[in-house]
């Protein structure tokens, strides 16, 4: 034996493995590496916010002004109606209704009375006179009480000529009693077309 046989044999340091699960798999194969998480700044919370409040307003305004569109189409609708059903008297009797306009209280009832009772058979109940916005603004009360009774859209007055409704196409028939949906009375003409008081008014003045 030589004299190195004595030395003590130096052997490499052992390898440090991963770490591994219970089946012995490397856990670090399937280390994932997240991205650090930074922080929302203020004017990114500020714009947001902004954004929030604009889509809310937005959603306000369309739902608030629904309720009024809604009556205003009711409006239409009873002015349409009440087109037809005095067109419809106009062919069946030969002449508008003679129904005469008063100024009292009293007369102002007859009138309505008259209207509805001359129209009705061709369709036209004490409803279709009734605007809606004014029914509210007047708190609802019952209009098929006598003492209620009442037209929230006056007839245009016409001799009992057969010719004298039509005689023009622009002529109105029937005009709502009051500025209740923000743009001027709505009025139904001899043609059948309906337009609020504002608008004929700008249509006139830009001529």
């Amino acid at each position: 034996m030589s004299a190195d046989s004595s030395k003590p044999i130096l052997l490499p340091p052992p390898q440090q493995l991963p770490p591994q699960d219970k089946l012995g798999c490397s856990t670090a194969l399937f280390r994932i590496h997240t991205p650090t998480c930074r922080g929302v700044t203020l004017l990114e919370v500020f714009v947001a916010l902004t954004v929030v409040a604009i889509l809310v307003a937005l959603v306000f305004t369309a739902v608030s002004s629904m309720p009024g569109r809604a009556k205003r189409v009711q409006c239409t609708a009873n002015l349409r109606n009440l087109y037809i059903a005095a067109e419809e008297y106009v062919q069946q009797n030969g002449s508008w209704p003679q129904i005469n306009t008063s100024d009292s209280d009293t007369e102002e009832q007859e009138y309505a009375a008259a209207w509805i009772a001359a129209l009705k058979p061709f369709g036209p109940t004490e409803k279709t006179w009734i605007c809606p916005t004014i029914q509210q603004l007047l708190r609802n009360p019952d209009y098929t009480k006598p003492e209620n009774i009442r037209v929230d859209y006056v007839a245009t007055a016409f001799d009992d000529k057969p010719t004298s409704p039509h005689e023009w196409a622009r002529q109105p028939w029937f005009i709502e009693t009051g500025n209740v949906h923000g743009n001027g009375n709505l009025i139904i003409f001899t043609d059948g077309s309906i337009n609020d008081l504002n608008t004929i008014v700008n249509n006139q003045a830009t001529k």
